[in-house]
C-alpha cells in the first residue's frame, strides 16, 4: 500500500488483556490436559489435525468453542467438545480452563495474511500455543510458550512440549504490556 500513498502505517493485531485473569492463579491449570481453541470454525480449519491428536491423546479434552461456518467432514472423536459461539467474557473464562491454546489452521492464501487475537489472548491468559505455521504465526516458533506443528504426525509431541511450559508471571505481565491496543496505537504514531 505504501506504492499508493506515503502515510500508510502498520498497526499489528493486540488484545485487550488488561482485565484478563491475573497469569499467577492460571499455574494450577496446567495439571488440567483441557486443549482448547475459541473462534470461527471455517473451511480453513484442520479437522484433520485436531482429529488426529483427540484419536492419540484419548485422555485429554479438546474443546472446540465457536460457531461453525463449514461441514464436519466425519464423525469427530468423543473427546472433542463442540461448544457455540458465546460472548467474549465467556470465551475469556473458557479459556482459563485450557492447558494449551490450539490455532489449528490450514495454509491457504487467506490464511497466508492471518495474524490471529486468539494468539495474543492465549498468550496474555498465560497459555502456551500449539499453532500450525501460518500467516504471523509462521514466525512466532522462538517465542516462550508456542510451539509450532508442520504436520498431523507431530501434533501430540507438540502438545506433550506445550505441556513443560510454566507460566512465568513476569513474562506474561510484560507481553500484555507490550501487545496491547493502547501500546499498538501509541507506537503506531496514528494518535498523534
Amino acid at each position: 500500500l505504501g506504492s499508493y500513498r506515503k502515510d500508510v502505517v502498520l498497526v499489528r493485531n493486540a488484545c485487550s488483556g488488561e482485565d484478563f485473569p491475573f497469569a499467577a492463579r492460571l499455574r494450577s491449570r496446567q495439571m488440567n490436559e483441557v486443549i482448547g481453541y475459541v473462534g470461527t470454525i471455517g473451511q480453513w480449519f484442520d479437522w484433520e489435525l485436531v482429529s488426529v491428536l483427540a484419536r492419540k491423546s484419548p485422555s485429554r479434552r479438546i474443546r472446540l468453542i465457536g460457531a461453525v461456518h463449514c461441514r464436519i467432514p466425519y464423525p469427530l472423536p468423543d473427546n472433542i467438545d463442540m461448544i457455540p459461539a458465546c460472548n467474549h467474557a465467556t470465551a475469556i473464562s473458557a479459556m482459563t480452563e485450557f492447558s494449551v491454546g490450539l490455532i489449528p489452521f490450514k495454509r491457504t492464501p487467506l490464511t497466508d495474511s492471518v495474524d490471529p487475537i486468539k494468539y495474543y489472548e492465549y498468550r496474555a491468559l498465560g497459555l502456551p500455543v500449539v499453532s500450525t505455521r501460518f500467516g504471523e504465526m509462521a514466525f512466532r516458533g522462538d517465542e516462550p510458550g508456542v510451539v509450532l506443528v508442520d504436520d498431523c504426525r507431530d501434533v501430540v509431541s507438540a502438545v506433550d512440549k506445550a505441556l513443560g511450559y510454566r507460566v512465568d508471571v513476569e513474562e506474561v505481565m510484560k507481553f500484555r504490556r507490550a501487545n496491547s491496543w493502547g501500546a499498538r496505537f501509541e507506537t503506531s504514531g496514528l494518535l498523534g
